[in-house]
């Protein structure tokens, strides 16, 4: 063969080489996660992500005629980690990225999404109110810090008049827990309520932390932190005689807390929108597809995790233009969630029911709150 023949088979093969590649990412969706798969706060991660995986295994991981590929990632909790793996997500050109797991990582990672203009973040369970009513490339299904989220919570507070709450927090996720304190402490003392009566940082010593409720008159204590670190504080507490009912958040309420805190958690009061002994048949179906999957039981971050993937996927079915992604999430509004529907509003922060919950025989009741 000639000089002059390669010469013109070259460019051809080029050419050719280069249309196969683009066509192959032509028929991929790629969708980055980035949530705590390691370290104290991997039952929040894990938990996200089975049930965002178990989503899309049921649809085979297929939009269509394109494949859907989760490129997982953990941040660890750590600032530094959270930046080069959304600056990876930006280099790879992925345009979708689910997470972070908690508000503080998101405070990391969205300044960095922000700058992109066709990159979108959506997240399962950041709640801090630094994210509301902001037109920006976040949306997220948790409800975030706000009256609407707390006024069932508020209800039951009143109702059972307490009146003198202690405030125990995790400083390595302020955003939420500041979130917390302000709104809650604010809708109290409208309320006819008063301010919180103390506050002590979880990652003090216990012993610190013991004193300080003993030296304190209060009849209801506000714990917030991860399932582990708030049932071990608890277990302390009761250990030390100190017997006052205790309000767990949302974000401690998996079996993690009831397994690590046995008889000590008994009657700990959760505010959540997920009820575990609910007969939704969507709901059931869930459980038993999770169980199936996983041989586990699956906690309300699973649920949120795979609510967030069949939001995703009835999007994505319609267009996989992640650019109007957003949008079109928004102009639907309302999604059938395992409990009740999703509701987003024109920021893409969204409301959906919450309730009372209780630790009852090892299990989380739901709590009759009507007079």
């Amino acid at each position: 063969m000639s000089k002059y023949k390669y010469i013109l088979i070259l460019p051809i093969m080029f050419f050719s080489l280069m249309f196969t590649a683009c066509n192959k990412k032509n028929e991929e969706i790629n969708i980055g996660l980035v949530v705590g798969l390691s370290g104290k706060y991997s039952s929040l991660g894990t938990s996200i992500r089975d049930g965002f995986v178990l989503a899309f295994d049921e649809i085979n991981n297929k939009i269509g005629d394109k494949r859907v590929n989760i490129i997982q990632k953990d941040d660890q909790q750590d600032k530094n980690k959270a930046k080069k793996i959304i600056k990876y997500f930006i280099e790879k050109d992925i345009k979708l990225v689910v997470g972070n797991a908690t508000s503080s990582m998101t405070a990391v990672s969205l300044p960095l999404i922000n700058k992109q203009k066709d990159m979108l973040m959506i997240s399962a369970t950041s709640s801090s109110d630094d994210f509301s009513a902001i037109d920006d490339n976040f949306l997220r299904i948790q409800v975030e810090h706000s009256d609407k989220r707390y006024q069932s919570l508020l209800n039951f507070v009143k109702t059972n008049k307490y009146q003198k709450i202690f405030f125990i927090y995790d400083s390595k996720n302020y955003k939420y827990a500041k979130g917390y304190e302000n709104i809650f402490q604010n809708m109290f003392i409208n309320s006819g309520g008063e301010k919180f009566v103390g506050k002590a940082d979880l990652n003090s010593p216990y012993e610190n932390i013991t004193k300080k409720l003993k030296a304190t008159k209060h009849d209801l204590i506000l714990v917030i932190g991860n399932s582990i670190d708030s049932a071990s504080i608890i277990q302390y507490l009761r250990i030390h005689k100190i017997d006052t009912q205790i309000l767990g958040s949302g974000w401690a309420k998996t079996m993690d807390f009831i397994e690590n805190g046995g008889r000590s958690v008994e009657g700990v009061l959760f505010s959540t929108g997920y009820d575990d002994h609910s007969k939704d048949k969507k709901f059931t179906q869930f459980i038993k597809n999770f169980k199936a999957k996983y041989n586990k039981t699956p906690s309300v971050f699973s649920a949120q995790g795979y609510e967030l993937g069949q939001i995703l996927i009835k999007n994505l079915q319609k267009s996989s233009d992640i650019s109007t992604l957003k949008q079109r999430i928004l102009k639907t509004k309302k999604f059938e969630g395992l409990q009740g529907d999703i509701i987003f509003d024109k920021y893409g922060d969204v409301f959906r029911e919450y309730f009372i919950m209780q630790v009852q025989n090892k299990e989380y009741i739901k709590v009759n709150t009507k007079d």
